[in-house]
């Protein structure tokens, strides 16, 4: 595996490829979260996903310090793929690392397609929180809030242990993130909002249009905070058209 491509796992190789999807995870996820999208995506559409440092194959590699870091090293990486359009998707705190990540292609002379955030609110609506310089149990808990409840691989202490360092990394690093007065990209957003996720208002996916000097669009899904994980095939079919139309 070439050095560059260290951040990124490719899951579809599609040799025709019209367009790139690069999926970018919530704090404490993965790029294994969309393994499953390439069973639900055309064969001509090539299905990436960011690794963050700390994780899975990854983990032995320290944290990422902050976003501005992992941004760099994401956008390092999109240089040998920039033969197709690319099209972002972050979901959560990916949301926030999209853009950043699409700032730095445009300033490249490379930008993507398109910008898809999901269940966020922009830069300059980040809400204040300090999770991460609280208790275990603080960030349990919170994990257990956004997946309203449902069991979780945190019951088993042994998972718990290991994933825990990782999870307060991640929290951290959104958590310090700010961008009081975001630089607009030329790039189109599309923000999804989950309409019983607490997490965003419709005020605050609105003002992902301070972010981009195109149009907003904006599409509400069915379902709390993590409604790609219970249902993806709906936010599939809302992705195709922006997919199929390069």
């Amino acid at each position: 595996m070439n050095g560059a491509d260290v951040p990124l796992r490719r899951f579809n190789r599609a040799a025709e490829a019209s367009v790139r999807l690069i999926c970018l995870p919530h704090a404490g996820g993965s790029a294994s979260a969309f393994r499953r999208w390439r069973d639900l995506l055309p064969d001509k559409i090539d299905l990436l996903a960011a690794q963050y440092p700390g994780r899975e194959d990854r983990y032995a590699d320290s944290f990422a310090p902050d976003i501005a870091k992992l941004a760099d090293e994401l956008a390092d990486a999109l240089s040998n793929y920039l033969d197709r359009p690319l099209l972002l998707f972050g979901h959560s705190m990916g949301a926030s690392i999209a853009y950043e990540v699409a700032l730095r292609l445009e300033k490249r002379g490379t930008p993507p397609a398109r910008i898809i955030v999901s269940a966020h609110p922009p830069p300059h609506r980040q809400r204040d929180s300090d999770l991460h310089c609280q208790n275990d149990e603080a960030l349990v808990a919170d994990v257990r809030r956004l997946s309203d409840q449902r069991p979780s691989l945190l019951d088993d202490p042994e998972i718990r242990a290991l994933f825990l360092p990782m999870l307060r990394a991640d929290y951290r690093l959104i958590e310090t993130y700010r961008c009081v007065t975001p630089v607009a990209v030329a790039t189109p957003i599309t923000v999804v909002l989950p309409v019983d996720d607490a997490e965003i208002t419709q005020d605050e996916a609105l003002a992902w249009q301070d972010c981009t000097l195109s149009p907003l669009t904006l599409h509400d899904v069915e379902g709390g905070h993590f409604y790609l994980q219970q249902h993806p095939e709906r936010l599939i079919a809302l992705l195709l058209p922006y997919l199929l139309t390069r």
